[in-house]
């Protein structure tokens, strides 16, 4: 199921590119074709080489030997030599392929894999979860719960449990990194996926004795506070968004995505509830699948930069740090 659901995800892009303008979605001929030939070797494996196939042997040819387990080769073999001929063209003669030609593959490998998916694997192709290479758990089992909701037709609740994997996607990422300031006295960016508290305060205008001017410096005051409201609430939308854009996710993907899916409101006493907004007049099926297939694709994007460092938190940690490195050749212990 694991190389089912990466065969899927790769068509899925494959998919994606190949409505984007021209030239961008050229490539996306060579995509389909590998999609064909992985799902082809996957076959093979979990069906066992009964036929004595050589995978060294070109795909068109060994594709048409391969038998399903009703004994019957497999369906639309004709997809395989087209989009093989256009691939082969595009690759190693040059031979730009046109709208038409992307859009048949696109028609094609779909085709091709619904085709012969249930017959191979007993399972239809649009059943298969991508949920399986999601590898952060918390994320998996956000994103299993919001599937469940949304085949049960309960969207709302799917987008709401979708919202959740993305923030526990970014929180758990960013917990424990931060970015120095530019200087010895400028504050370090906290990347901790958390409201920001400013430490900034106002302080208490004097109070003259004349009413006019009281009226004057306490209107001046008013002012000042909401003008700094105001410049904290924009702070942390920048905030927001570099602390994302640092995680190396697709942005005009998050942008999409954070204009449908519910809200994650953190409380004063740190509990996080999802708030629905306008983007609930966009909460269908279609919606759902891209904004999981969005959250999927951020995962795997996270997950393979991901790193931890172990930094003193508290009174006494650098010192018992030091004195770990010391009886350690020098290193920090793995367990610190």
């Amino acid at each position: 199921m694991k190389r089912l659901s990466y065969i899927r995800l790769l068509y899925q892009q494959a998919v994606a590119q190949s409505h984007a303008p021209a030239p961008l979605n050229f490539s996306t001929v060579l995509t389909f074709h590998d999609v064909m030939e992985y799902f082809f070797i996957v076959a093979v494996a979990h069906l066992g080489n009964k036929q004595g196939l050589d995978l060294r042997d070109a795909f068109v040819d060994n594709v048409k030997k391969l038998r399903a387990p009703d004994g019957n080769r497999l369906s639309s073999l004709d997809v395989v030599r087209r989009i093989g001929h256009d691939r082969n063209g595009f690759k190693h003669n040059g031979s730009i392929p046109g709208p038409d030609q992307v859009e048949q593959a696109r028609r094609d490998v779909t085709m091709f894999l619904e085709g012969n998916c249930p017959r191979l694997f007993g399972v239809e192709f649009s059943d298969v979860s991508m949920l399986h290479i999601v590898p952060q758990d918390a994320v998996r089992d956000h994103l299993k719960a919001g599937r469940v909701a949304a085949d049960a037709g309960d969207i709302q609740a799917g987008m709401a449990e979708v919202a959740f994997a993305f923030d526990q996607l970014i929180m758990t990422w960013s917990n424990g990194k931060y970015l120095s300031g530019s200087s010895f006295l400028a504050e370090a960016f906290n990347l901790d996926a958390n409201d920001y508290r400013s430490s900034r305060r106002i302080e208490v205008f004097p109070r003259p004795s004349d009413k006019g001017v009281q009226d004057a410096t306490g209107s001046l005051a008013s002012s000042v506070r909401e003008a700094f409201k105001d410049v904290e609430r924009q702070l942390e939308t920048v905030r927001h968004i570099l602390r994302i854009q640092i995680t190396g996710v697709d942005m005009m993907g998050y942008v999409r995505f954070a204009m449908i899916v519910p809200e994650i409101v953190v409380s004063a006493n740190g509990n996080r509830d999802a708030v629905d907004r306008i983007g609930k007049l966009h909460y269908t099926p279609e919606n759902y699948d891209l904004c999981e297939m969005f959250v999927v694709d951020s995962a795997l994007r996270i997950g393979q930069g991901d790193f931890r460092l172990w930094m003193p938190q508290t009174y006494g940690d650098l010192d018992r740090a030091m004195a770990a490195m010391a009886e350690n050749g020098g290193r920090l212990p793995d367990d610190m």
